[in-house]
């Protein structure tokens, strides 16, 4: 598009007003543009001549293109009017748009006529400049290819068609219209697509054309204004099948039978060159497989979407060696093929095992028979658990032409025949199992050959076997246990005894059931040794063999004893009369004292008994250690001291010496008795520091006296060591160190790791081992001959901390240094033995 501007003074007049010499009612203004013969196509057109208006300054003027350059001549044709009021030498525009291109350009070639209806041109100096203003357009617009003018393409496949234009400016090429013919390589099949203003490609898909050998195309464009429309050369293209790749098919080596497995492959679409339909993409795809006998392949799998992989059920496939491939379509509808791939289809090997129960074994008719089998897999090459999925029991009787069938479902490898299931009167059993895997393998176990007769029994004689037993309030139970290899059920027993040793038996019972016990009347049995059996019957109602002999000895508990004294003194004393007795068991307010030996029957308490009521009981064991009931007495201890008893207390070196105004006496150290002394006096070696003494005397009715408590304490200003039943002290006054003393305890027991628990248990063994470690040193040679005579007996070690051991040392390390003897050694406690009351 174009702006043109034209001015001119050059003017030729028809009729002038004869009052004025610049006024003219007629006139020819003259324009020479040089476009009046332009191939341009003219758009809106304006012209502008000076007029003056009359007294009312009215004009009204019609303008006309010239016919010629002196404007003698004008087409009356096609007119435009200016009509203006109110103004003194005024503008007057012409429109001029409605005129055709050829009048306007004959006003571009020669310029206007003017005539003067009201008022009048100016032509006089003071006029201003005739004008032509227009816009002009290109008027023809060539469209040339630029891209996919020659050549293949694909079929069905997009790509982008181009060209160009010679339009002279955006506004040109913008407002210019478009379309494009599309036929195939004859012509036909014509397609026109009408495109946006001043298009300059198009996206061309070759599918509708792809039946074709060929696709031809061509552009037309028409331009804005004059819109001529002008088409471009016509550009022949041929067509071609889009290409695509299959292949990297997988697996390459094997599958299992019955097991999924995962069939891939890469399809590959080609991109053609130019294509902005981007690459061939999978529409479907089948998967096909063959074997050396077979004519054609076989569909095994498929997919109806781009997808590359599949997942398969190889029972499908057929065992052994076989091809397969994959057969693509694409998304437009093409087929590709890929090459055949070797694989070979494993099946994993089974069998059926451990078939129970086994030839020559019995399955009696009148019971439930439970058939089991081993499914075995035997192969490690496998991907997954192989498992049995179903099986099936067959089974006929020697009297039968039939077999039958018992359906197992799942995994479970056994089945129950309910009992009489067999055919009447049969004497064996053929049977076998079918298995069927999980990977759909079928395997059968050999035919088993088994009797339909149960065998005979071999009870086990279970209770009394080697036990005492007393019938007298309650008869004995016989207790026993049927046993036959087929391990059916008892249907009958007969139990029998023998009083001499089993050279004859008795029949003691006997009934058609399932019952293993039977309990005989009260007082069935003399005295003695009893011996007993059983057999049993087994479904058929045979009886086996007899069950071995069992033992029993018949006894009866001793009477209670009878207690025929008792006192009410600290230390008490009861009598009793029994018969049958080799032992007796006290007990005192409940507790047991333990079981004695022997046919004693007194007893005393060596323990004091406080103040108050008790109760004392007696029971008695027999030769076979039967036990009486027990035998109680209520007894109320009243103790009646005598005399008040003084006692003097000495603390002496390494000991505590004690003295009382009596004989004997017992010692009790803060409340435990500790000793029994005698003459009046006793000496506590085995005490370290100050303690609480008491002594007790009895008198000859056996009450007793205690003194005041004394406090005393042995003086030890250093360490010392002697005999526990000793007198002598040995000083130790030199310590080779600041910490010359240690103790250590170990306790007797286990540990034990037990399944599901995190830490052992300890069981303790109720004994503990502890141990005095003692350093010092001595000067004098003396002085370590009787540290070396105390090993290996008893003696008691304290020192001025308070430390005491009283046990045995054993070894006994020396090192002599700086001009004495370092020692040390280490002193294991010894058990001592608890004091008791003497009777009274």
């Amino acid at each position: 598009m174009k702006t043109h501007s034209w001015t001119t003074r050059n003017y030729a007049t028809n009729s002038k007003n004869p009052n004025a010499s610049y006024q003219a009612f007629r006139c020819s203004w003259l324009f020479s543009t040089g476009m009046g013969n332009t191939n341009r196509y003219i758009g809106s057109m304006q012209v502008r001549v000076p007029a003056y208006g009359n007294g009312s300054h009215e004009v009204k003027l019609a303008g006309y293109a010239l016919g010629n350059s002196e404007g003698s001549s004008y087409y009356s044709d096609t007119s435009s009017v200016c009509e203006q009021s109110n103004f003194s030498y005024g503008d007057c525009w012409f429109a001029f748009d409605s005129f055709s291109q050829t009048r306007k350009k004959n006003v571009l070639a020669y310029g206007v006529y003017v005539n003067a209806e009201k008022g009048y041109s100016n032509i006089g100096a003071s006029r201003g400049d005739a004008r032509i203003e227009c816009v002009s357009y290109q008027g023809v617009i060539t469209p040339t290819g630029q891209t996919l003018t020659s050549g293949t393409v694909a079929r069905y496949t997009k790509y982008r068609l181009q060209w160009t234009t010679d339009a002279e400016d955006d506004f040109e090429r913008s407002n210019s219209t478009c379309k494009i013919i599309i036929t195939d390589q004859d012509g036909g099949n014509s397609q026109t697509y009408t495109l946006s203003n001043g298009a300059t490609s198009f996206d061309l898909d070759t599918t509708a054309w792809s039946s074709g050998s060929g696709i031809r195309w061509r552009v037309q464009v028409g331009a804005y204004g004059s819109g001529t429309v002008t088409e471009s050369a016509t550009y022949s293209l041929s067509l071609a099948d889009p290409t695509a790749k299959v292949d990297d098919l997988r697996p390459t080596s094997k599958t299992y039978y019955g097991f999924d497995a995962v069939f891939s492959w890469a399809f590959t679409g080609s991109i053609a060159s130019g294509a902005i339909s981007g690459a061939l993409q999978q529409g479907s795809a089948v998967l096909q497989y063959r074997t050396d006998n077979m004519a054609d392949p076989a569909d095994f799998a498929s997919v109806s979407d781009g997808t590359t992989h599949v997942s398969v059920n190889c029972g499908t496939l057929p065992i052994g060696s076989y091809q397969w491939r994959v057969v693509a379509k694409s998304s437009v509808g093409t087929t590709h093929t890929s090459s055949w791939v070797q694989c070979t289809n494993v099946e994993v090997p089974v069998s059926v095992k451990g078939t129970t129960p086994a030839a020559g074994a019995s399955a009696p008719r009148a019971v439930t028979n439970r058939f089991s089998w081993v499914f075995s897999v035997d192969s490690d090459d496998r991907p997954g658990d192989v498992t049995q999925q179903s099986a099936t029991l067959h089974f006929k009787a020697n009297n039968e032409s039939d077999w039958h069938e018992v359906a197992v479902d799942g995994s479970q490898q056994y089945t129950d025949v309910p009992a009489n299931t067999f055919a009447e009167g049969a004497t064996t059993l053929d049977w076998y199992v079918v298995a069927i895997a999980n990977t759909g393998t079928k395997v059968t176990s050999d035919t088993i050959n088994v009797s339909t007769l149960d065998t005979l029994s071999t009870p086990v004689a279970v209770s009394p076997a080697g036990e005492y037993m007393d019938d007298a309030v309650q008869g004995i139970t016989f207790v026993w246990q049927h046993a036959n290899v087929t391990g059916t059920a008892q249907t009958g027993w007969e139990l029998s005894y023998s009083a001499d040793s089993g050279a004859s038996y008795t029949v003691l019972a006997s009934a058609n059931n399932a019952d293993n016990s039977y309990q005989a009347d009260a007082g069935t049995f003399s005295s003695g040794v009893i011996y007993w059996r059983v057999r049993t019957k087994n479904t058929d109602g045979a009886f086996g063999s007899y069950s071995g002999a069992a033992i029993f000895a018949i006894r009866r508990a001793p009477v209670a004893p009878v207690i025929s004294y008792y006192d009410n003194k600290p230390l008490a004393k009861m009598r009793w009369q029994a018969k049958e007795q080799d032992g007796y068991e006290v007990a005192v307010d409940g507790i047991s004292l333990g079981v004695r030996y022997g046919t004693g029957k007194e007893w005393q308490s060596d323990a004091v008994l406080t103040d108050g009521k008790h109760t004392l009981q007696v029971r008695i064991y027999n030769t076979y250690g039967d036990v009486s009931p027990w035998s109680s007495c209520k007894i109320n201890v009243q103790n009646q001291p005598g005399a008040a008893l003084a006692v003097y207390a000495e603390e002496r070196w390494g000991e505590v010496l004690l003295c009382w105004g009596a004989d004997n006496g017992y010692i009790l150290r803060d409340g435990k008795l500790i000793t029994k002394a005698e003459g009046g006096t006793y000496t506590d070696r085995t005490s370290a520091a100050a303690h609480q003494y008491i002594v007790r005397v009895f008198d000859a009715e056996g009450y007793y006296t205690d003194s005041a408590p004394v406090l005393a304490a042995p003086s030890v200003p250093y360490a010392a060591i002697g005999l526990r039943d000793g007198t002598d002290w040995l000083a130790m006054k030199y310590a080779t160190s600041y910490q010359n003393y240690s103790k250590a305890v170990s306790l007797g027991g286990s540990y034990q790791q037990y399944w599901g628990k995190e830490r052992p248990v300890w069981h303790d063994a109720g004994n503990r081992v502890v141990t005095h470690t003692i350093s010092h040193a001595c000067k004098r040679e003396e002085e370590l001959l009787v540290l070396r005579s105390l090993a290996g007996q008893e003696v008691i070690y304290k020192d001025r901390d308070g430390h005491l051991a009283i046990g045995v040392f054993k070894d006994l390390q020396e090192s002599r240094e700086h001009g004495c003897t370092a020692l040390s050694f280490s002193i294991t406690e010894t058990q001592q033995e608890a004091v008791k009351y003497d009777p009274v």
